[in-house]
């Protein structure tokens, strides 16, 4: 239940960094921590933790990069400043979801994502939405704060994802997310 609840940010985050419809910097690579807050999580700040390269990064985008383009029927992105505004809205199944995010900081160090997401319609259905995104809260906001901690961790190999506990996968070895 733990894990479900750190994906599930994630998965609804992830879109606004994949490259179907919104182009971010790549990360420096490395080693990345990442300190995820959700508003409505009744739980301390989760931490993940990857190593990166390149074409890990790359293929950590794509995995999700398809899921939003064919979820999501707005994507758009635009500078304000120092700092990158991401607006999309997305169907799945009987939900809809727009979120809005502001992305500050650089990819190089750190950097930080501020999203708000607001959710609606049935989340159950032929799709099992209500399997990803339970009944709960209609809005979320979610603040993502991610830094580079320097080179990859010794045994660590790129696209490794420590989500701590002992619980690690590498995102070649993850199947590409759909919904059923």
């Amino acid at each position: 239940m733990r894990r479900l609840a750190i994906l599930l940010p994630v998965l609804f985050v992830t879109p606004v960094l994949a490259d179907g419809g919104f182009h971010l910097p790549p990360r420096k690579p490395g080693q990345w921590e990442m300190k995820i807050q959700v508003d409505t999580a009744a739980m301390p700040p989760q931490i993940i933790s990857m190593c990166l390269d390149a074409e890990s990064d790359k293929l950590l985008n794509d995995r999700f990069g398809g899921m939003a383009s064919s979820m999501c029927s707005k994507q758009e992105q635009r500078n304000e400043g120092d700092a990158i505004i991401l607006d999309s809205e997305c169907k799945l199944g009987g939900m809809s979801s727009s979120s809005h995010s502001v992305v500050t900081g650089d990819f190089n160090d750190a950097y930080t994502m501020k999203t708000s997401i607001k959710m609606s319609g049935q989340r159950d259905g032929p799709q099992n939405v209500d399997k990803v995104a339970p009944q709960g809260p209609d809005t979320q906001e979610t603040t993502i704060e991610a830094k580079r901690t320097g080179d990859c961790t010794a045994g660590a190999k790129p696209g490794d994802i420590d989500f701590g506990g002992g619980r690690t996968i590498n995102v070649r070895d993850m199947p590409a997310p759909t919904i059923q």
